[in-house]
Order: structure tokens, then sequence, then C-alpha cells
């Protein structure tokens, strides 16, 4: 039903066919990678590797974006969530020698790296900069009102891992679907 309304939706914003074809795609990929990755905490490679070549090609022949945009995106995306990952490698083994046993789950794991340049050549350069902007505010929000909840509810828990990749791909989404004219507005007004 979400695809449906979202379609109709793009259909009203957008109605030639290269943006709304385009759009659709992006959705329902989008969709897929959030539903499993909230349900089982994995961005499946089988889902994510066909969509960065389909969404890639796509996006390459637009018109409105090019090659050398979506490419440029599409590694930045990559580089840009490997340090992250990087990071969060060095934070989890740093907390687990502190804490003296090891850390069952991380929240950041190697299939984000593999979205990031998904999301990067869906929306391309410098669009991925600021969805993966967007990403980490929504997830540091959403971190911030678990922690709050945990803590009225006297069960918090230390370094609860939530799933990383729809915070990632709504800030990529908002890019996508008009979010660019939203932020141009922002800043020269």
């Amino acid at each position: 039903m979400l695809g449906t309304v979202g379609s109709v939706a793009l259909y009203l914003h957008s109605p030639s066919a290269w943006p709304f074809w385009t759009g659709i795609l992006a959705g329902f990929v989008f969709l897929l990678l959030g539903a499993v990755d909230l349900e089982h905490r994995l961005i499946l490679h089988i889902v994510s590797l066909p969509a960065a070549v389909a969404l890639g090609l796509v996006r390459a022949l637009d018109p409105g974006q090019g090659a050398l945009k979506t490419l440029t995106g599409g590694l930045a995306g990559l580089v840009i969530l490997f340090g992250m990952y990087l990071f969060g490698l060095g934070f989890s083994r740093l907390i687990a020698n502190l804490r003296g046993r090891p850390i069952e789950e991380v929240a950041f794991g190697f299939g984000d790296v593999v979205l990031g340049g998904v999301l990067g050549l869906t929306v391309g350069w410098p669009g991925i900069l600021v969805a993966v902007v967007v990403g980490i505010f929504a997830a540091g929000v959403f971190s911030l009102a678990l922690v709050l909840v945990q803590l009225m509810r006297r069960r918090y828990a230390a370094f609860l891992a939530i799933p990383y990749g729809p915070f990632l791909l709504l800030g990529a989404a908002i890019v996508l679907y008009g979010g660019r004219e939203a932020f141009r507005a922002l800043a020269s007004g």
C-alpha cells in the first residue's frame, strides 16, 4: 500500500516518464531493503548489488543527473560509509575490551557500506552528502528518543543495536523525492 501511495504522489509531483519510473524503481528497492533491515538487521547483497547496477545505469542515463554525478555519488557513498564502518569496528573493539566481554551485535555492518554505494548511485553527487547527514541526524533523534523511553520505563540497556539502513534510506528518499529543492530554499531563504 505504501508503494501505491508513493507512486501516486510521485506521479502528481513529477508526471514525466523518466523521473516517475526512476522514482518507482528506487522506491520499491528502498522499501525492500528497509523492510529486510528492520526485520532481520541485514542488508542483503543479493538485493543491493543488482539494485546498484539497475539504479546506477538508470541514473547515469538520466539527463538530469548523468554518469559523472552518478559514479561520483556511488564512490562517495562507499567511501563515507566504509569510514563509518571502520569507526564502528574500532569503537566496538574498544568497548569490548573495556567491558571484558565481546559485543554480540553491531549496528553498522558491511551491508550498510554497500547500501551507501547504492544510495550514492541513486542520488548522485552531492546528494549523497545530504542523504548521509539526514540519515545520521534521523538515527540520532530516534536513538535519543529510544534512550529516553527506556530510561522512563527503567529498562535502559547500553549499546542496544538498531538497524541503521532505514535511516540512510530515509535520507536518500528525501533527497531523491524533492528534498534538494527544499534544502535549496532553506539555504537561500
